[in-house]
């Protein structure tokens, strides 16, 4: 593997507008293990950054779904949609921020991803939830899975444009063509760049492994599960298909980890879609 995070790390630095590691989101993220984090030390947390903080405002006036909440009091915020739903809308924040990397390049369909990223961070949470795990962890995981793309398109727009033609922008393939093509794939580049970031191991375990078998990402082989799984319904969530059997089989490994029975993932597709309902306001990519 060395090989291929220096590889990664080559294109990183070649991107001109790598944004800032997300100092503010991965200590928020640290208190959900904290049984008595301090609602003034969230608040405090996320008013140094400025711009985060009227971005998080405005997205959660959509996010509350027309809750009466006092849009200029963060405590407030936080007090009426909950620690979690605040935390969702700052890592949406950066996930957002993230798509500039290759937002100027007419080659990624940067609206397209964000949405498959965000409905991937949502399924992950709803199966964190089901499965009884820490459903922030699952949602940083599922939103960012797919980051080492933006990375690749904005150092090589015109090759990544010939993947794209000849694969399409989402699953195995990409990410095969990739690796042939640079030496490298989105998910060694993503997970390689969340962790000179300083996301937890288990985030960048998940990402690295997104599309292999998760048993190659323990000891955090269920999130890594919970992220493929959840990247597969993403889509099924988006383009319904009435049969599952294809995407049951390919998410075998996935679905064995977790113990999870075939018939609970019409549960878990339909609590996405359900909590998708909820956060609208996060699918807004362009702060």
């Amino acid at each position: 593997m060395p090989n291929q995070f220096n590889n990664a790390d080559h294109y990183i630095d070649l991107v001109k507008h790598l944004p800032a590691a997300p100092t503010v989101a991965i200590e928020l993220l640290g208190l959900f293990d904290d049984p008595d984090r301090d609602l003034d030390r969230i608040v405090e947390l996320i008013g140094l950054d400025p711009s985060l903080t009227l971005e998080v405002l405005r997205r959660c006036s959509k996010a509350s779904s027309g809750a009466n909440i006092d849009t200029e009091d963060m405590f407030g915020i936080i007090t009426r949609l909950g620690f979690y739903e605040v935390y969702c809308v700052v890592a949406a924040v950066v996930g957002a921020r993230a798509m500039t990397m290759g937002k100027s390049q007419a080659v990624l369909d940067t609206a397209n991803l964000w949405r498959h990223s965000v409905v991937t961070a949502v399924a992950a949470a709803a199966l964190a939830k089901h499965l009884k795990e820490t459903e922030a962890v699952a949602f940083t995981a599922g939103l960012l899975h797919d980051i080492g793309k933006l990375v690749l398109v904005s150092v090589e727009h015109s090759r990544y444009a010939d993947i794209i033609a000849q694969t399409g922008t989402f699953g195995s393939p990409p990410a095969e063509a990739e690796h042939s093509t640079f030496g490298v794939s989105h998910a060694h580049v993503g997970a390689r760049l969340l962790s000179r970031w300083g996301l937890p191991e288990d985030i960048t375990a998940a990402t690295l492994h997104h599309h292999n078998s998760p048993e190659l990402a323990e000891p955090y082989g269920r999130l890594a599960a919970m992220v493929n799984l959840a990247n597969c319904l993403a889509q099924q969530v988006v383009e319904p298909k009435t049969d599952l059997t294809e995407l049951l089989e390919k998410n075998s490994s996935a679905l064995t980890l977790l113990q999870l029975k075939p018939d609970q993932v019409p549960i878990i597709i339909a609590q996405t879609r359900k909590d998708m309902q909820r956060v609208q306001g996060l699918l807004d990519m362009v702060n």
